[in-house]
């Protein structure tokens, strides 16, 4: 299995290193994979207005594990994935979730933090078709302009980037994709028409998203401060696994909250009871590790606070119908 690692929000960067891992060359903004590792490619398109995209279509010969290392740097990806396989199962994790499913075809639009790592291991015989879109926050800031509507944006990423927000991608989000990855316009145009559909799917994003802020159904009844120290708390809850979770009296005094509302108001904004949370993200990390293949089912263990191997194979069959030793075997 090939396994490569990258750190970089620089797009050009980025596609020479993968060019580097998969023993290919950059030429005239493409990367093509060698036959060995499979066939298609990696495309840098650049926006005038500064954003980079990668666009990518191809077909893996061996299993390839792809995993971007978090950073300091305060920058979001955007992506429009396609993942075609014929029956093995396909993981992705993203921070401390996970996505998973088995065979067929598997679709979704996702928006992430570089603050926090992302794997994806896809298995041979996969087809993979994608736009992946790098920005810093001051470009999204500028992007978006409107006061409200920023506003809005920065509330929403408030929420959810503690973890990652994914939707399967509709009918129209693949169709403005395929103009994209298989444009029909004249070559005249070609260049113009990819910019545009790029910058189309960015947008249509985005206004999803404040439709469904803006939607009073959806607003969550908490003040900005109340907001801030319920993030501390999740940081506190999730930030080392290998030690027992904060009691709800602790947590509930960092927040400034009864434990009544700290456990109301977390389920609110993180859509899980605090220790659901806590043990689906700890069981999510023990996934990453075991798909890295750098650590044992007794290290892994230890990293995630079960002294007794037993209950952790327990613990993690339950979350996820497989026993440790089988991720290791699955090389």
């Amino acid at each position: 299995m090939l396994k490569i690692e990258y750190d970089h929000t620089d797009y050009e960067e980025m596609l020479k290193h993968m060019a580097k891992s998969f023993n290919s060359k950059v030429k005239d903004g493409y990367m093509y994979l060698p036959k060995e590792f499979g066939e298609g490619y990696m495309r840098l398109i650049t926006l005038p207005n500064g954003l980079q995209a990668m666009v990518s279509d191809y077909t893996l010969h061996q299993d390839v594990l792809i995993q971007r290392k978090k950073i300091t740097a305060d920058y979001f990806t955007l992506r429009f994935d396609e993942a075609s396989t014929p029956s093995l199962p396909e993981t992705s994790t993203v921070g401390k979730k996970e996505i998973k499913e088995l065979g067929g075809t598997k679709s979704a639009v996702f928006l992430m933090s570089t603050k926090f790592d992302w794997l994806f291991l896809t298995t041979k015989d996969t087809r993979v078709k994608g736009i992946n879109l790098v920005f810093s926050r001051e470009w999204l800031e500028s992007f978006l302009g409107v006061e409200k509507v920023g506003g809005i944006i920065k509330k929403y990423l408030s929420l959810k980037m503690s973890a990652f927000n994914y939707e399967p991608l509709d009918t129209e989000y693949k169709r403005i994709m395929g103009e994209v990855i298989n444009p029909s316009a004249d070559r005249i145009f070609e260049t113009l028409v990819i910019q545009n559909r790029i910058m189309l799917l960015l947008e249509r994003f985005f206004t999803r998203i404040y439709k469904k802020m803006s939607n009073s159904n959806y607003d969550v009844k908490i003040s900005n401060d109340d907001l801030e120290r319920l993030m501390v708390v999740e940081s506190e809850l999730v930030k080392d696994f290998s030690l027992v979770p904060p009691g709800i009296p602790k947590l509930a005094r960092m927040a400034a909250m009864s434990p009544s509302k700290l456990k109301t108001t977390f389920r609110e904004i993180y859509g899980l009871p605090i220790y659901q949370y806590y043990q689906k993200h700890r069981m999510n990390k023990a996934k990453a590790m075991l798909l890295s293949q750098k650590y044992n089912v007794k290290e892994v263990g230890m990293e995630v606070g079960y002294s007794n191997l037993s209950n952790f194979a327990k613990a993690f069959k339950k979350s996820f119908d497989q026993l440790p030793s089988d991720i290791l075997n699955n090389k």
